[in-house]
This record gives C-alpha cells, structure tokens and sequence, in this order.
C-alpha cells in the first residue's frame, strides 16, 4: 500500500526512553510539519480527556481529538498519541496527504505501522525489530485473503466464508503461525483496518481452539 502522508515516530512508553522528551520531539516535528505542509496540526488520543495526563500535553497549543470527536480544521498533519489499533486508523485517515507521526504506547505495538509506512524516528539509536518471516505459501495466502476482504473488514458477501476457509487451511499447516504472527501480518499490510484484524484474529482464534463457523445464512462454513 502506497503511503498517502509522511511518517515519522518516537520512542513510546515501553521503550527505554523519557517519556517527555519524545512529545517534545513530536511537538517540534508537528511544528516543522505544519511550516513545511500546511494546515493546522492536531493531537489524536484514545480520548480527548487523556489531554490532561501530562502536563506537556495539556498546554500544547493543538486541539486533541479522537474517534468520537472532528477535526476541528481541515487536512493538516498530526500526531497519535499512545495510540491503539482503532484510533491509529483514525490518525491515519486524519492525516491523509499531509503527515503522521505516532508515539507509541504500551497496550499496542505500532512496529507493523513503522515497518509498513517506513517512518522515519525523530530519537536517535531506536529501530524496531524485523517482521516475524511466514512461509511464501502462508503469506500468498493471507494476500488473496485481504486482496478479497481486507477493504471491507472481512465483511462483505462470500468474504466471511473466503477468510474462514483460508484461515483454517492455515491453521492445519505444520508451519502455521501463532495468533500474534497472524494480527503482526495483517496489521503490517495496509490492506485492511483494525477491525478486519480483530476479526480475522479472533476467527483463527476460534479456529484453533476447534470452533466451526457460519456464515450469515447460519449455514456451517466448510
């Protein structure tokens, strides 16, 4: 998947690294950005009343916004704040044709995003670790398994059904991956949302632990 903004990252909370001095490093990027880009800059959190938390956050001169709540201005750079799988989306969208830079948090690994958009680090000494390698088979699987219903999060007609079979034949395999290399693979994609990957991860999930699957007749997935 073709970036649609510029990226950039700094060392998040689970990273032996001040916590503080990456938001100063995210701030003076988001500076830089909106000089270079235009438009105005935003900061996306979980929630907007995690602008209170740190006090460098809660003066900084950005509006914080999240999923349930709007840019306040037009396309403009921005950066994600600790950001999990869903409101790193948001960040995303938000940041078409402009740019994005994500600081990590503790409950999510953003390596996947780092590794797919190949963002730059604003911290020196800081990359983050290669990609779990699945088989050429696995992963040509996984492939035409998004290439089919990534867009629609696994979703839309017969893409429930294509994700199970796929999944299943996966998981049969000596070579199969396990639940973390699966969701690591798919986020690192970009071919379909977080959702897609919570629900195909949960599917294999399901799938390993023995669980049949309909599809949305009621109808046993074979």
């Amino acid at each position: 998947m073709t970036n649609r903004y510029e990226a950039a990252w700094c060392p998040g909370l689970d990273d032996d690294f001040d916590s503080d001095e990456s938001l100063r490093l995210a701030f003076a990027w988001l500076h830089d950005a909106e000089r270079r880009l235009g438009g105005r800059g935003v900061l996306v959190m979980h929630a907007v009343l995690m602008r209170g938390h740190r006090s460098l956050i809660a003066n900084a001169p950005w509006d914080v916004v999240s999923r349930v709540s709007h840019r306040p201005h037009g396309v403009g750079p921005a950066v994600a704040i600790w950001p999990d799988d869903r409101t790193l989306d948001f960040a995303e969208d938000l940041a078409g044709g402009s740019a994005l830079c994500v600081i990590g948090g503790s409950l999510f690994d953003v390596s996947p995003w780092i590794r797919r958009t190949g963002a730059t680090c604003l911290a020196d000494g800081f990359a983050v670790t290669s990609a779990s390698t699945l088989p050429a088979e696995i992963t040509k699987s996984l492939d035409s398994m998004l290439f089919f219903g990534g867009h629609n999060s696994f979703l839309g007609g017969g893409e429930k059904e294509d994700a199970i079979r796929t999944l299943r034949a996966i998981s049969k395999r000596r070579d199969a991956p396990n639940l973390e290399e699966l969701e690591e693979y798919l986020h690192g994609s970009g071919e379909t949302d977080a959702d897609g990957v919570r629900r195909a991860g949960k599917w294999y999930e399901e799938i390993l632990d023995g669980k049949r699957h309909r599809d949305y007749r009621g109808q046993i997935i074979y």
